[in-house]
C-alpha cells in the first residue's frame, strides 16, 4: 500500500454519507430515511447507518464500512478506493454530519480536454462532431487535476449550477462537484417540442449519435440527463421551455430504470395535467444506450450499417 497507517485510518473512516454523495448516489428524503438509517435512492435497498458509520444493502445482503462501499460501487481495489476517497471525500469521521451542510459550488480548474475527448469518442463511441460541439458549448470539460470528464448543468442565463464527474481512466469513477444544484442538469438544448430524458449524459450523447448516424437532425430533440435528480430537473426544464409538449423517458433497461420511469411518469402527468404533455417510454436493447452504441461500433468495423444494426431493435429510435 502507498498509504501510511495514519493516512489509511483517516481515509478508511471518512463519513459514509459523504462517500455515498461522492459516488453520485442520492439520499431518499422521504419516509424511509430516519435519523438512524438513511435510505439511498434506486440502490437495491441500501441504507447508511450514521451512528455506526456503516452500510447494508437488502437486495444482496452486502455491507461494511465506507471503503467497502467504494470498492463495491466502483468495482475497484482497496488502494484505488483509498485514492478515490482521498480525491473526493472530506477526510475525518463525523458521525452526525449535518444533512444539509452544503459546500459553495465552484467548478474545478479546467485543462485542454484531450483525454475527455478521446474517452468520449474512442472509448464510448460518441460521434466526434457531437463531442466537439458540446465542448464548444462549455457543457463538457476536463478538470485539470484528475482529468475527469465534467458534465456541466447550466441555468437559462448560462451560469454553471451543477457538475457531474466521470473518470476517464480504468476506475469507473462517478461523482459530483460539491454544492451544486442537481435540478440544473446536463442538457443538450433542442429546437422542437420533444424532451428526451436519460439516466446519464453519455446515454444522451449516445442516442444523439444514433440519430446523426441515421441522417436525422440530432439537435432537434431536447436531451436531458436525470443524473439522480429526475423529477426536479425535468420539472424545471419543462417549466422553462413552454414549447415542450412531449416527454420521452429513456432510462436504463433494467428494474431500477423501469421503476424510475413509472414514478417520474406519474409525477409529471399529475404536475403538468393542464398542459396535456404526452409521456412515453423508449428503451435501449441492452442495459443502456451507450452499451448499444459500443456494440454498434464493434459491428461497424465488420461492415454492418447502422440501419441493419438498428433494424427491429429500435422501432421508436426517432
Amino acid at each position: 500500500m502507498s498509504f501510511s497507517k495514519e493516512e489509511y485510518y483517516a481515509l478508511a473512516n471518512v463519513n459514509c454519507t459523504a462517500v455515498v454523495q461522492a459516488i453520485g448516489m442520492t439520499i431518499d428524503e422521504g419516509k424511509q430515511t430516519t435519523e438512524k438509517a438513511i435510505h439511498i435512492n434506486h440502490s437495491g435497498g441500501l441504507y447508511i447507518f450514521p451512528d455506526k458509520n456503516n452500510w447494508f444493502r437488502h437486495s444482496d445482503g452486502r455491507g461494511g464500512f465506507p471503503i467497502d462501499l467504494v470498492m463495491d460501487s466502483l468495482s475497484c481495489s482497496k488502494e484505488e478506493a483509498l485514492e478515490f476517497i482521498r480525491r473526493n471525500v472530506p477526510v475525518g469521521y463525523i458521525p452526525n454530519q449535518p444533512k444539509h451542510n452544503k459546500a459553495v459550488f465552484t467548478l474545478p480548474a479546467q485543462t485542454t480536454p484531450e483525454r475527455v475527448s478521446d474517452y468520449l469518442k474512442i472509448t464510448r463511441g460518441i460521434d466526434s462532431e457531437i463531442v466537439d460541439y458540446l465542448i464548444g458549448k462549455q457543457i463538457i470539460a476536463e478538470d485539470a487535476q484528475h482529468h475527469n470528464c465534467m458534465f456541466i448543468g447550466r441555468d437559462i442565463s448560462g451560469n454553471a449550477r451543477s457538475c457531474a464527474l466521470r473518470g476517464t481512466g480504468s476506475v469507473q469513477f462517478r461523482g459530483e462537484v460539491s454544492g451544486g444544484d442537481k435540478s440544473y442538469s446536463f442538457v443538450i438544448t433542442g429546437t422542437n417540442n420533444r424532451l428526451r430524458v436519460f439516466e446519464s449524459p453519455i446515454d444522451a450523447m449516445s442516442h444523439a449519435t444514433f440519430s446523426k448516424l441515421l441522417g436525422l437532425d440530432w439537435l432537434a430533440d431536447h436531451r436531458l440527463s436525470a443524473n439522480g435528480c429526475g423529477h426536479a430537473a425535468v420539472s424545471r426544464y419543462i417549466k422553462e421551455h413552454t414549447e415542450i409538449t412531449a416527454v420521452i423517458l429513456s432510462f436504463d433497461n433494467d428494474e431500477a430504470g423501469r421503476k424510475a420511469t413509472e414514478t417520474l411518469s406519474f409525477k409529471l402527468s399529475k404536475e403538468f395535467a393542464e398542459r396535456k404533455i404526452s409521456i412515453s417510454r423508449v428503451i435501449s436493447q441492452r442495459k443502456d444506450w451507450n452499451e448499444d452504441l459500443i456494440a454498434f461500433r464493434a459491428a461497424e468495423s465488420d461492415g454492418v450499417s447502422v440501419s441493419d444494426f438498428l433494424k427491429g431493435a429500435f422501432p421508436q429510435i426517432t
